[in-house]
């Protein structure tokens, strides 16, 4: 019997504090929809794996995608054509491990054009999709255009039909029922096909319900601005897309299991800094907030220099009495989900400050399918796990509770000009 090595979704949701005209972030924020974790039965992952002497069937032969913009009645939301998926499902053939199978399909690289798919309730506003198209192309031009990742949108039961056609196409394994305005057992990220069909036919799906889309999390209450709770998805959205972004690293194995050995702190804290500074550098050029001044989109961690004075009081203990990050000493309860707790965002930007954002995004998630993550992040950046949180303790609390970052501690030239992606 074939036993599969899958891939675990675990998704964070924290609060995000807004007062006045910009958000306060306390712990870390890692905006998404609400989710739901899947724990199946499995084979138990390892870090290290080794190829199985096994075949992995090949999938049948992928259905062709139009290149065109799809024809659907007047009124309905329409795919642009900049956005319509290139074809990227590969025709597999037998494999004799299961990583051997998802680089068969693509999984693990990236693609010219777009290979995203986007499915929406019929009754979901045409300038949804276009934002998300907007964005999802100025990620692809950022990190790549990694395919088997569907963004879906849902309403209520009588227009989701077309959100639950494609679920059932990519192996959901939920419930097709909206319940108190959300698909039940819905997540972002979440995933199908990865665990319970043979052989594996993984996807990445983020499922929201457009009104949390409208109003992500308490800003219906909060009264906050649309260009703030635009930005708020914004920065979800390429979060959430980082993850997939790293899930092409681990191929079948388990992210986010303690088995698999990828700690918490990297996969949430590396999604947390990307959007913070993706957003920084891109926000003017959204068609969304033309004409609009930084102070009008400031939300989650995306001013910099405020997030680092903020982590930094709360590392010395004089943070606002409910922060529950005072005084918080960062260590080995940030490598599992269960226990992790303040300062992921903040560990990455120091870690690509001592060594470079090539190295946290790039050169450690390269080698840990075949060296596993603490192995990998010692062979990049010559230090132990336990000698990084030490180092990164001892600078929190260095120096004035409200000093600025010191020079050079977050970049300030387009993403592009120091990180080099894995290209098509």
């Amino acid at each position: 019997m074939i036993r599969y090595i899958t891939l675990l979704t675990v998704t964070l949701l924290l609060t995000v504090a807004c007062s006045g005209g910009a958000d306060t972030e306390t712990a870390e924020v890692a905006t998404s929809a609400p989710t739901a974790t899947l724990t199946p039965t499995q084979a138990t992952p390892t870090s290290t794996p080794t190829p199985s002497a096994y075949e992995v069937p090949a999938l049948p032969p992928p259905t062709p995608t139009s290149t065109s913009t799809p024809v659907t009645p007047s009124g309905l939301p329409q795919v642009p054509a900049s956005c319509v998926p290139i074809p990227t499902q590969m025709a597999s053939t037998e494999a004799s491990t299961v990583a051997e199978h998802y680089r068969n399909i693509g999984y693990n690289k990236p693609f010219y054009g777009m290979a995203q798919e986007i499915v929406v309730a019929s009754d979901v506003p045409q300038e949804v999709v276009d934002e998300w198209c907007e964005i999802q192309r100025n990620l692809n031009e950022t990190i790549g255009s990694y395919n088997r990742y569907i963004m879906l949108i849902t309403t209520d039961n009588e227009h989701s039909q077309a959100v639950f056609n494609k679920l059932k196409e990519v192996h959901w394994y939920g419930p097709l029922r909206i319940e108190n305005g959300r698909l039940v057992d819905a997540g972002c990220l979440t995933g199908s096909g990865d665990w319970n069909v043979t052989p594996p036919d993984p996807y990445g799906l983020c499922i929201m319900d457009y009104e949390f889309i409208q109003y992500p999390h308490d800003t219906k209450e909060w009264d906050s601005p649309k260009p703030k709770r635009q930005a708020i998805i914004y920065h979800g959205w390429a979060h959430e897309y980082f993850h997939r972004y790293q899930r092409a690293y681990h191929l079948d194995l388990n992210m986010g299991t303690e088995e698999v050995g990828t700690p918490a702190w990297w996969i949430e804290g590396a999604a947390i800094i990307f959007p913070n500074i993706w957003l920084k550098n891109n926000w003017q050029d959204l068609s969304a907030f033309r004409g609009l001044s930084f102070s009008d989109v400031d939300v989650e961690g995306i001013d910099l220099d405020r997030w680092y004075r903020d982590m930094k009081r709360a590392a010395h203990g004089v943070s606002h009495q409910d922060d529950r990050c005072n005084g918080y000493v960062f260590g080995p309860a940030e490598e599992r989900y269960e226990t992790m707790r303040c300062f992921l965002g903040m560990a990455n930007a120091y870690l690509a400050y001592l060594t470079s954002y090539q190295t946290l995004w790039v050169d450690i998630p390269m080698d840990i399918y075949e060296l596993g993550f603490e192995n990998s992040f010692q062979k990049h950046t010559n230090m132990t796990l336990q000698e990084f949180y030490d180092q990164f303790n001892a600078f929190l609390r260095q120096g004035d509770p409200n000093d600025p970052p010191p020079a050079g501690f977050f970049p300030e030239v387009p993403i592009s000009e120091y990180v080099n992606f894995p290209s098509p």
